[in-house]
C-alpha cells in the first residue's frame, strides 16, 4: 500500500511539472507528446508482457494493477516529455547524454523497482532490453516532437503579398 501512496505523490508531482513544461515549451506539443509517449509506453508494454510473454504480472490484483499503471499513465510520460524539451533545448551536446541517460535510467529503475518489489517478474527481459526500448521511444517521441513543432510554426507564419 506504501507503493500505491508514493506513486499517487509521484503522479500529482509529474502533472505539476507538465504545467511548469507548458510555460516553456507549446502547449500542443506538450499535449501530443505526453499522449503518444502514453501510447508507445503502453503498446510496446503490451507487446512485451502479453504478445511476447517476456515479463510475467499477478493479473488478479488490482493494487498491483494501479500500482503500475500510476507511473505508466503519470510519470513515465512526464519523464520523456521533459527529456524531449531538454534535447530541443540549447544545452551542449554533453549534457544532453548526461541527462538523456540520467532520465532512461529513471525510467528503468521505475520497472527494476516492480521487480525488486514483486509485482513484475523479467521472464526473458533484461535492463540492456529495458533501454533498447525507452530509446526506441525517446527516438520516435523526438522525431513527432520535431515535425510538430515545425507544423506549429509554420502555421503560425505570416504570409505576406
Amino acid at each position: 500500500m506504501g507503493t500505491l501512496w508514493l506513486f499517487l505523490i509521484l503522479t500529482v508531482l509529474s502533472f505539476i511539472s507538465l504545467y511548469v513544461l507548458m510555460k516553456k515549451m507549446n502547449v500542443t506539443n506538450v499535449v501530443g507528446c505526453y499522449l503518444l509517449s502514453n501510447i508507445l509506453i503502453t503498446n510496446t508494454g503490451v507487446i512485451i508482457n502479453i504478445n511476447l510473454k517476456l515479463t510475467k504480472q499477478d493479473p488478479t490484483s488490482q493494487l498491483i494493477f494501479w500500482t503500475q499503471k500510476l507511473p505508466e499513465l503519470s510519470l513515465k510520460p512526464a519523464l520523456l516529455v521533459w527529456l524531449t524539451y531538454i534535447l530541443f533545448s540549447k544545452k551542449s551536446l554533453f549534457s544532453k547524454i548526461i541527462y538523456f541517460f540520467f532520465f532512461l535510467t529513471a525510467l528503468i529503475s521505475i520497472e527494476k523497482y516492480f521487480v525488486y518489489i514483486g509485482y513484475l517478474e523479467w521472464l526473458n527481459w533484461n535492463v540492456f532490453y529495458g533501454y533498447l526500448r525507452y530509446s526506441l521511444i525517446i527516438f520516435l517521441l523526438s522525431l513527432y516532437s520535431y515535425y510538430l513543432e515545425k507544423l506549429i510554426n509554420r502555421n503560425k507564419e505570416v504570409i505576406t503579398r
